[in-house]
Formats: structure tokens, C-alpha cells, sequence
């Protein structure tokens, strides 16, 4: 789920209509063929499915049998194949459903939209949830899929927050080095620039899927117009979740939303404390699962009173 982070450099584009993300019917095929190869080849046992959405089509991905839901929505150009990882992690101890965000590479529908996100995202996730059952989830999002995550209706439904360098609440941060990984991975995509790009990321974790990374970005870069990171959210909808469990974790190197930055905004429009994880970066379902699966277990005994 690496969050907002590629997308933060990226094209800029003026708001209106709809905008297909695929630059050819040939590099959707080439990224839907991707996705379903990672799906099939790595998470052999999870449940796929398509709903309907006011967003369109919407790929689902679901692991694990544990006796609580959680739905998990992944950062900029991220998706269920791309999160393996954290999947693993989480799925011996919940059942994670992983939605492919509408408008992001993946299995959902390639239509990014481009007004209204809030009211957009909030009836998207309302079909989501009521795809995945009846009782309270964990809504968990990381980086883009954080902001996606707060946009949600509160209420009895959503039982907790997991919000993992989210974007959402501050603004996403630049730097020099940043963009000179990231430049030359849009202009002129190699395995070399994908990897110095995601070195960006990663912090001092150790990623057991950088090979699939490296392969999924440069395709990316290929085949797909990336997003700019999402601005932060109406403070409105932010205090809406006051009364809910939320945990926040946001990692010691993240070049994108630093602990000192992302800290008071958890606080104050959250209400919620944040963890920092020692040698995290921005990718932490990729660098710091365990982490994020601990985080999990601490969502799910706020929920329950435990």
C-alpha cells in the first residue's frame, strides 16, 4: 500500500470529469494480468469477487478466518497484489478483506474521480462494508487509502480506525531527494529508477517483496497516469470520528508524513495517539507488517472494550 507517496509527484491535472488512469487498453490488460498472476500464484486460497459500486466495479480480495472483519484500503497505485504481505500478517488473526481502490491500478474500475471525493468515497465504502458483512469492521488505510478510510459514514458499522501513514491529515511533504528518485522513474521507467524510487520508501526496513515492487512500479510508471497525493481532509469530516477507536502509525523515516508533522494532527482533529515505528518508512505493510498486526490487535480490544 505505499501510500500517497508516487502518486505525490506526479502528473498534475486540472478537476472535472472522470479520467481513465490507463494510458491504452494494453497496459490495463498488462496491469489487470499482473494482478491476477500475484493474486493466483502468491494468495492461492483467498476469496475474489467484484461488487457493484457508485465507483464502479470494485475487486475484492478477501483472506483468513478469523471471528473479526477487517477491511483494508491500500495507498497510491496500490491493490490487493500488492499487499501480500501485510495480508499474511494479518490474516492469521482477522478476516481482511483488501478493496481495490477505484481510480488506482488494480482489479477495480480504471476511473479516477475527480470532484466530490468525500461524498464519492463515503457511498463507495457504504457498498464495501455491506459487502463484507453485517457486524462492526476495523477500517483500516494506509497512506491514501487512510484519507479514503476517514471519508467513511461514522456510526455502529465501523467499529475502530487503523491508519498507517496516512495521508488525509496534513499536507504530503517533498524533498530534492524525493524527486530526484521519482522524476526520472515517471519519464523513463527501468528496474534501476523503480528501485531508487522505492529506496525512498523504505526506511530501514527490510522488504521481503522488493522484487515484485520494482516489477509493479516500473509497470506502473509504463502504463498508468499516477495521482497527486490527496489534499488533507475538511476538518468536519476528520472530528466526525472523535467517538471511534483509532490507532495511528506512521513510521521513524517516513519522508512523506513524518512522525513530528502527523503527531498534533492525530491529536487534534483525531483525537488519537500516534505510534511511531522505529526504522519505518512510508511502506510499513511492506516494511513493518508485524507492526501493523500488532496495531491490529490493539484496534480490535478498543473495539471491543478489551
Amino acid at each position: 500500500m505505499p501510500g500517497s507517496l508516487v502518486g505525490v509527484v506526479m502528473v498534475l491535472r486540472p478537476e472535472g470529469a472522470s479520467v481513465d488512469i490507463y494510458r491504452s487498453d494494453r497496459g490495463r490488460t498488462a496491469i489487470h494480468a499482473w494482478c491476477a498472476d500475484e493474486l493466483d500464484g502468491r494468495l492461492p486460497s483467498a476469496d475474489r469477487r467484484v461488487v457493484d459500486s457508485p465507483l464502479g466495479p470494485t475487486h475484492l480480495t478477501t483472506s483468513g478466518s478469523g471471528p473479526q472483519d477487517l477491511v483494508l484500503l491500500p495507498g497510491t497505485n496500490m491493490n490487493a497484489a500488492t499487499s501480500i504481505p501485510v495480508i499474511r500478517a494479518l490474516a492469521g488473526s482477522v478476516r481482511v478483506t483488501v478493496a481495490d481502490l477505484p481510480g488506482q491500478p488494480g482489479l477495480s474500475a480504471g476511473e479516477r474521480p475527480q470532484a466530490d471525493l468525500v461524498d464519492g468515497y463515503r457511498a463507495w465504502l457504504d457498498h464495501v462494508l455491506a459487502a463484507v458483512g453485517e457486524g462492526p469492521v476495523l477500517l483500516a488505510g494506509e497512506s491514501r487509502g487512510a484519507a479514503v478510510a476517514l471519508c467513511a459514514s461514522p456510526g455502529p458499522k465501523v467499529g475502530g480506525l487503523l491508519l498507517a501513514a496516512p495521508a488525509g491529515l496534513v499536507v504530503a511533504r517533498l524533498t530534492p531527494g524525493v524527486l530526484r528518485a521519482s522524476v526520472p522513474w515517471l519519464l523513463r521507467p527501468t528496474p534501476a529508477r523503480s528501485a531508487r524510487m522505492l529506496a525512498t520508501m523504505y526506511g530501514e526496513g527490510v522488504v521481503a517483496d522488493h522484487d515484485q515492487l520494482v516489477d509493479w512500479m516500473a509497470l506502473v510508471a509504463r502504463h498508468v497516469r499516477s495521482s497527486l497525493s490527496p489534499s488533507p481532509l475538511p476538518e468536519r469530516v476528520v472530528a466526525g470520528w472523535h467517538t471511534t477507536p483509532c490507532q495511528v502509525l506512521v513510521g521513524e523515516h517516513d519522508r512523506f508524513f513524518t512522525p513530528g508533522r502527523v503527531r498534533p494532527a492525530a491529536a487534534g482533529l483525531l483525537q488519537a495517539a500516534t505510534t511511531t515505528v522505529p526504522g519505518g518508512g512510508h511502506l510499513l505493510s511492506h516494511t513493518s507488517p508485524d507492526a501493523v498486526a500488532a496495531a491490529t490487535s490493539r484496534g480490535l480490544g478498543s473495539m471491543w472494550g478489551r
